[in-house]
């Protein structure tokens, strides 16, 4: 497989979406007509055009501005073009080639959102009711003359294999049970494939590789084993040391059939050591491109089994439950389509790859606890585990990412940048909270705080030109400029709610509901800074305050979870007497993070994935054989 072309493509199983003529049909990431970022765009307005009315009109997508381009005779729309958008192309394609369909179909805005991209479905809709505004109409002036929703249907090929989740883990069961020789469906809950993978950076890890040796870097399993299971001073949780060796053993050989089989592109091929905790060896790759890209040449090798009749990818489908037969074995699953029809197809091994629950609020197991996951991580695959007799793991607490700006609710668009020199922690009751210069410390910083509650605090001198006092959580996407985050800080400030400005530490403490230890604290702390020693905490990148103070409100964020099915060594899912239920396997986060990797070392949250979905397809391969 080295060599073969990686086009930028996903499997669309609509052929109006994008010229498809069957399932499975593979088209390139940008749609014809949807021009990414800014490289295409006009002011709003309208014009005419022979017999036709052409308006533009805009609204807001997850990303930024949706630009669309619309014709119209009389009140008929008769056609839509995305002229604008800066959407993320794995999960909003579907949405920006649907939505217009529909509505020119149906000649009406009352069509659904698409499942997986529903931010970029209402302000796609409210670009083309704004060009209607344009052309000086409204949408009850449409004449309405359908109520297509676009899903269909589809039934999929009998096989002996279903994987359900349409994530890495997924992708990686599904091209690995194809290469095995056997006939594989792949379920899918939204719109598109990719979960956490397909807005990740794509880093991934793994010992003894192909890209290893080629570096002269000495490393073994036994090596990247020993490091997982380590004590440090956030120490790993290893419930279940077998499967750690495993993860281990396996992670390497997976790596290589990553770069060799699959043709990913690893970029410059040199290993690095991340930045979290840092391992021993430099065994933390990168996918040029990220993990988008990873997801994209998996893809291609399912394309390959659509077409020569061995697999489907069934999308807007969700397994409700897990079919068994009379003796407790997998028997098959009961599928929900997102027009509501149940349909039941008879397998003979099911492998769950259906993430984690870092975007369901009410299962997190901590207060105050944000997310910067994709809304797929639903932790709807353990409550079908459980269903289905599985040994549940209770989730644990797992130090998210801290800093979070609670001023959108759950999910944590913005971070307080815990980089900006001189800055100080304060917890609720004003005081330090670590030593401020090492930013892998805030995650148990904020973990310890009264509430997960944690205050940024600086002054006008920390703002200097070129620094951003807020950055964006990279697996929400997106890219803020220093102008922006300066603009931002402004605005939440006068807002009031997260951010507070102050001439006084009294003021700000009492405008950010800080207890009145603030003053001390801070008082403290100019005196360490004129000293030179930080007693507290050992800090020697101190800088004092001048001018306005500032305080930021932030809590963690989560991106990753612990808990999930309790499986094998061989991601055989187990019941509450840890045996395994026959034909029942799992891998990634629906097994959870802490079994298998040490936490916050960089590369393991797509390694656990890439890896238990490799070692779910053999078993699962071995097990209907």
């Amino acid at each position: 497989m080295v060599g073969r072309e990686k086009e930028a493509a996903i499997v669309s199983r609509r052929s109006f979406l994008a010229g498809a003529a069957a399932l499975g049909a593979v088209s390139a990431l940008g749609f014809a007509g949807c021009a990414p970022a800014s490289e295409k765009g006009s002011d709003a307005g309208a014009s005419v055009e022979g017999d036709a009315v052409v308006a533009t009109g805009s609204g807001a997508g997850r990303m930024g501005d949706i630009m669309v381009k619309m014709s119209l005779v009389g009140s008929t729309i008769t056609g839509i073009e995305v002229i604008k958008q800066h959407e993320t192309p794995m999960i909003a394609n579907s949405a920006l080639s649907r939505i217009p369909e529909l509505v020119i179909r149906n000649q009406s805005l009352d069509v659904d959102a698409v499942a997986g991209a529903t931010i970029t479905s209402f302000g796609l809709k409210a670009a083309i009711e704004d060009a209607l505004a344009n052309a000086g109409l409204s949408k009850s002036d449409l004449a309405k003359t359908g109520s297509d929703s676009g899903i269909l249907v589809e039934e999929p090929i009998e096989a002996d294999i279903a994987v359900v989740g349409g994530g890495l883990t997924g992708l990686v069961a599904t091209a690995r049970a194809l290469q095995n020789g056997k006939k594989v469906v792949l379920f899918e809950e939204t719109a598109h494939l990719g979960g956490s993978s397909c807005v990740s950076d794509g880093w991934i890890t793994g010992a003894d590789t192909i890209m290893e040796r080629a570096e002269g870097v000495e490393d073994s399993a036994e090596q990247f084993y020993a490091f997982l299971t380590q004590g440090s001073d956030d120490p790993a949780i290893v419930p279940y040391p077998e499967n750690t060796r495993k993860y281990a053993e396996m992670a390497g050989p997976v790596l290589d059939w990553l770069d060799t089989y699959a043709n990913v592109d690893f970029g410059d091929r040199a290993g690095g050591y991340g930045l979290y905790t840092p391992p021993d060896q430099p065994r933390i790759y990168g996918v040029n491109n990220g993990g988008g890209a990873l997801d994209m040449a998996l893809i291609q090798l399912i394309q390959d089994g659509i077409r020569d009749g061995n697999a489907s990818v069934v999308l807007e489908a969700r397994a409700t439950s897990i079919l068994k037969d009379e003796s407790g074995a997998v028997s098959g699953l009961e599928i929900t389509y997102a027009d509501s029809t149940v349909r039941e197809y008879a397998f003979k091994a099911v492998v769950l790859a259906t993430g984690g629950y870092s975007h369901n609020e009410e299962m997190m197991p901590y207060e105050n606890c944000g997310t910067c996951s994709p809304s797929t991580a639903s932790g709807h695959g353990f409550e079908l585990a459980e269903a289905a007799g599985a040994n549940m793991l209770p989730p644990e607490i797992y130090a998210p990412y801290a800093g979070g700006i609670p001023n959108a609710g759950f999910e944590m668009r913005y971070q307080a940048n815990l980089k900006l020199p001189g800055e100080i922690w304060v917890n609720q009751e004003g005081a330090r909270m670590a030593n401020e210069d090492y930013p892998l410390l805030a995650k148990a910083a904020w973990g310890k705080a009264s509430g997960n509650i944690g205050f940024v605090v600086f002054s006008e001198a920390q703002l200097v030109e070129g620094l951003r006092p807020i950055v964006m959580t990279s697996y929400l996407e997106g890219e803020l400029t220093p102008w922006q985050s300066r603009d931002l800080l402004d605005e939440l400030v006068a807002e009031g709610d997260v951010a507070w400005k102050a001439d006084s530490a009294s003021e700000l403490a009492k405008a950010a509901g800080i207890d009145g230890a603030l003053a001390e604290t801070l008082e403290a702390y100019a005196g360490y800074c004129d000293a030179g020693e930080d007693p507290d905490f050992g800090r020697t990148k101190m800088q004092k305050f001048e001018g306005a103070l500032y305080a930021i409100k932030t809590i963690p964020y989560q991106l990753q979870c612990t808990g999930g099915a309790r499986v094998d060594p061989s991601a055989a899912v187990l019941d509450e007497k840890d045996e395994p239920i026959a034909g029942l396997f799992a891998g990634g986060e629906a097994i959870g993070m802490r079994q298998s990797s040490a936490g916050g070392q960089g590369g393991c949250g797509l390694g656990n994935a890439a890896t238990w979905g490799y070692i779910a397809a053999d078993s699962a391969s071995e097990y209907v054989s």
